[in-house]
């Protein structure tokens, strides 16, 4: 397989792993207390991969509509709708943008 090819379905599947996440209840299986650090993490897992191929603002847009739509449609699945949650989302977000531009500027582009 290609290398592009590898990473685009590392990405699609980040994706779905964050939605299909999303509708469950996954502190039954991940033994982290606080599930504001997941978020954290899946979200900027996902900005740091797609940087290489998208603007930083085009990631951060994006990425936020994604993690608001589907705090917005949780309620359909019996999960709850949390602020705090897309808080996490967005500081992940913004911690990979603005670790991969200090990167760049100290260290030189990708």
């Amino acid at each position: 397989m290609g290398q592009s090819l590898l990473i685009c379905l590392l990405i699609a599947s980040t994706v779905l792993l964050i939605i299909a996440g999303s509708f469950y209840n996954l502190q039954k299986y991940i033994p982290i207390q606080n599930d504001k650090v997941i978020h954290f993490l899946a979200y900027f897992t996902l900005s740091s991969l797609l940087s290489p191929y998208i603007s930083s603002i085009n990631i951060f847009i994006l990425l936020f509509i994604m993690g608001g739509s589907i705090e917005v449609i949780q309620p359909l699945a019996g999960r709850k709708c949390c602020a705090y949650d897309q808080l996490a989302n967005t500081s992940g977000i913004i911690s990979s943008i603005l670790i991969i531009h200090l990167w760049g500027m100290f260290f030189g582009n990708h």
